[in-house]
Parts: C-alpha cells; structure tokens; sequence
C-alpha cells in the first residue's frame, strides 16, 4: 500500500513540473490601449463565451493598501465563472471549488500595452488527473481561446 501512495506522489508531481516547464498553465495577448477599455473588452469577450465575472480584485490597489512601498502599474485579478461548467465540475470532484472560479489577468505592462492572461483550465484539470474533469477544462479553454483571439 505504501508504494502506491509513493507512486502516486511521484505521477503528481511529475504532471505539475511538466506544466511547470513548459508553462502552458495559461493563454495570454498584449493590445494596445487605454487599460479600462481592455477591461471592458475582456468582460465582454467572456460574456460571449458564456463567463460572467463574480469576482475583481484591483491587486495593485490593494497591494498598496498594505505595502506603502509598492507600486504596480494597474493589475487587475477577475474571477470568471460559466455556472453550468461549475456544476459540472463541483459534480465530478466536490473541492474543486478551490480552483474556482477561473482566473483572468488584465495588467498594464507599459507603452499603451495591456496584457491579457487567462488561465488554461486544461492544464491545471490535467494535474489532477481525472479524465472527466479534463473533458469539462478543454471545453472550458477553447472559450478562453476564443475570448482571447477577439480582444
């Protein structure tokens, strides 16, 4: 029993290193712009796909809030949720609720530059290893793809 635990550990961390090395964890787009059209773009572009936003955390302001001496040019954290993917995923795994709701970053990185990242649900479902999981990401992060592709 002992060596099953161990080799279960070892594929774990096997997945996660290999998301890890070649960073595809996520999907990103520099556009130019003002960083608040970006924003509204990006929300609009995930309505589309079927995503509302639930949660939005100004991290450079709250960053600031707290650390007097930081400053970072505006970065902007939005939870994004598909509700009948959520349930379809709270059905297959019950804590899956810690990796919801999806991830969406929209910073500034400069020059009229606003990068969008979104995060590739595929990848992380992947390190779980639960194929039915892995079914509800792909469908999940080809929305994403297509949100991306038209900001």
């Amino acid at each position: 029993m002992k060596s099953l635990s161990v080799l279960a550990v070892l594929l774990f961390t096997m997945n996660v290193l290999s998301a890890q090395e070649k960073e595809t964890y996520y999907f990103s787009k520099t556009v130019k712009g003002s960083f608040e059209e970006v924003v509204q773009k990006t929300k609009a572009e995930l309505k589309k796909q079927g995503f509302g936003v639930i949660t939005e955390i100004d991290m450079d302001a709250k960053l600031k809030e707290k650390l007097d001496d930081v400053d970072l040019p505006p970065y902007k954290i939005l939870g994004v949720c598909n509700p009948a993917y959520a349930w379809q995923t709270i059905q297959a795994e019950e804590n899956i609720g810690l990796f919801l709701p999806c991830k969406v970053l929209v910073k500034d990185v400069g020059d009229g530059n606003i990068e969008v990242v979104m995060v590739d649900p595929a990848a992380l479902m992947g390190m779980l290893g639960k194929e039915e999981l892995v079914k509800i990401a792909d469908a999940v992060s080809e929305k994403f793809k297509l949100a991306l592709k038209n900001i």
